[in-house]
């Protein structure tokens, strides 16, 4: 049967189970490409017992991730600032506290970038010593 549009009631139906089945495929390989991000606990006790190439790049992953986070907010700062600049009535300083906040974020984002680094280059390290 054909409604108002000329679409059958079983091609309505067979679409629709498509886009379920995409979503929920879509769905499912979004999570199984994410690792789980570690807990605050988690992190300290790796910083503290870290000793194989594995746990370092975890490390190094947790830290990546925090800075991935802090550019993010620093770029939604950023436009907020512009907001405030571009206001019916500007509103200075509240775009100078944005501008501070992203620039505070960015710092704070090279530095957990470097810490990153450092965990990658100490799994390095880990895996040559072991090679020999």
């Amino acid at each position: 049967m054909l409604n108002k549009n000329g679409i059958s009631k079983r091609a309505l139906t067979v679409f629709s189970l498509l886009v379920v089945m995409f979503w929920a495929g879509s769905s499912w390989a979004g999570q199984a490409g994410k690792k789980s991000q570690l807990t605050d606990n988690q992190v300290k006790t790796l910083i503290a017992s870290a000793s194989t190439p594995e746990q370092h790049e975890q490390l190094a992953q947790y830290f990546n991730q925090k800075a991935a986070k802090l550019e993010t907010e620093a770029n939604e700062h950023t436009d907020l600032a512009n907001a405030y600049h571009k206001g019916k009535t500007p509103n200075m300083g509240n775009a100078t506290l944005c501008e501070q906040a992203a620039a505070d974020e960015r710092k704070a984002a090279q530095e957990n970038r470097e810490i990153a680094a450092s965990h990658h280059k100490e799994a390095g390290d880990l895996r040559t010593s072991t090679a020999h």
